[in-house]
């Protein structure tokens, strides 16, 4: 059990991402260290790379761009208590010379971050992180497993595995999204935590009035019944297959498509299949402050995993968000969602997803307020305490060695 009333305030928090503060898609790196940075000092270490930059990709060029232009200016203030770091560091780390390199290149342009967050509870996204801990002399380390990064395309995944073994082995507090992560980190790190992801309930269960915007006029105008998925299209994840075969069995449904495409999917031959069906919609991205309003406009939400490494170790942070709109849910029979059936239809092949949509369009208001409910016992304020009973505990535990 954890120490209840611990919090963490007035501390010094470092966190090591595997994402920009920029992001199109806030992250539970994000909600978390957005409201740690309420009551704490926190730095955000902007991306540290598990795969290497495609130089034909826009999206790479561009990061390098911005990483190069920020890379030696040292901590930027981007909120009152939170400041990002964007390290120029190699996205290679699989050899003890390249660790070497990367800790110099580190060192040397993060001077005045060392010194003004020494002794920092270092809360680690990216497992590459274990080969820098040392240079903040950390007092606590947490890491949040959240994703098999080794399972991501391009990724180098004997590396990540050998050093998330060993930021296993340092880390003071665990937490894990997902069983199979969970499962995992305990071999190693006996005192891990399942802890899933959770949802701002307040955010999407109120959508705003005065969204406005010319794709959430053309989402209006769409016929209705209209199916919804929102997030990153990252074809190792989501079935586009699937959504196509879905949108050519039933023209008479609209199938939309929120959010950017995969920064790694330019070109991909899927996009222009579905692009090519005329009840098929890729809206884009959406700015996370509207994204309510357009779930708003759907009758059913989708989670259409293809089931692979990746998809197996994920929860997906949208499930909850969808659960707060009261709208019906479909999914991929992911692992991490089987416990939570009575909230969400289950479908594998194409048959079975018409039918489980077919069954969330003749969905109830009972089920309706079900669904709220249970999202609203899965929340970040809650998360956030649970997280900080664990690490109170921790610390307690340390002094007292």
């Amino acid at each position: 059990m954890g120490e209840a009333g611990y919090r963490l305030e007035r501390e010094r928090i470092v966190c090591f991402s595997t994402a920009d503060w920029d992001t199109l898609l806030p992250t539970n790196k994000h909600q978390l260290m957005q409201r740690l940075a309420r009551r704490n000092r926190v730095l955000f270490v902007e991306t540290l790379g598990t795969r290497a930059p495609r130089l034909g990709s826009a999206v790479d060029l561009g990061r390098i761009g911005r990483r190069l232009r920020r890379g030696f200016q040292g901590p930027v203030r981007r909120e009152k208590y939170l400041w990002t770091l964007s390290p120029l560091v190699r996205p290679v780390w699989s050899t003890p010379a390249a660790q070497q390199a990367n800790r110099l290149a580190f060192r040397m342009q993060a001077r005045e971050a060392l010194a003004r967050f020494a002794d920092a509870i270092v809360w680690v996204y990216s497992p590459y992180a274990v080969h820098l801990l040392d240079l903040f002399d950390p007092r606590l380390v947490v890491y949040h497993m959240v994703d098999d990064l080794s399972a991501v395309p391009g990724a180098n995944a004997g590396a990540l595995r050998e050093a998330e073994i060993q930021l296993l082995a340092r880390a003071d507090c665990v937490f894990c999204t997902e069983r199979g992560l969970h499962d995992r980190a305990r071999s190693v790190n006996p005192k891990a935590r399942f802890m899933p992801n959770v949802a701002d309930y307040g955010h999407f269960s109120r959508p705003r009035t005065d969204a406005v915007g010319a794709r959430l006029e053309l989402l209006r105008m769409m016929p209705r019944p209209r199916l919804l998925f929102s997030g990153n299209l990252a074809p190792h994840k989501v079935d586009l297959e699937m959504l196509a075969m879905i949108a050519r069995r039933r023209p008479d449904w609209s199938v939309v498509l929120v959010g950017p495409k995969w920064e790694g999917a330019a070109g991909h031959p899927l996009f222009e299949r579905l692009d090519r069906l005329p009840n098929v919609h890729l809206l884009g991205h959406v700015p996370y402050d509207d994204l309510p309003a357009y779930l708003a406009e759907a009758e059913v939400l989708l989670i259409p995993y293809v089931e692979n490494d990746a998809t197996r170790a994920v929860f997906p942070l949208k499930f909850f968000e969808y659960l707060a709109t009261g709208r019906p849910v479909v999914s991929s029979p992911l692992p991490s969602l089987l416990p939570y059936g009575g909230a969400v239809h289950f479908a594998r092949d194409a048959d079975e997803w018409i039918a489980a949509c077919e069954r969330a369009l003749a969905d109830t208001h009972d089920l309706e307020l079900q669904r709220r409910a249970l999202a609203r016992r899965h929340t970040w304020e809650r998360r956030i305490e649970e997280m900080e009973a664990a690490i109170g505990e921790t610390l307690h535990e340390k002094r007292a060695r």
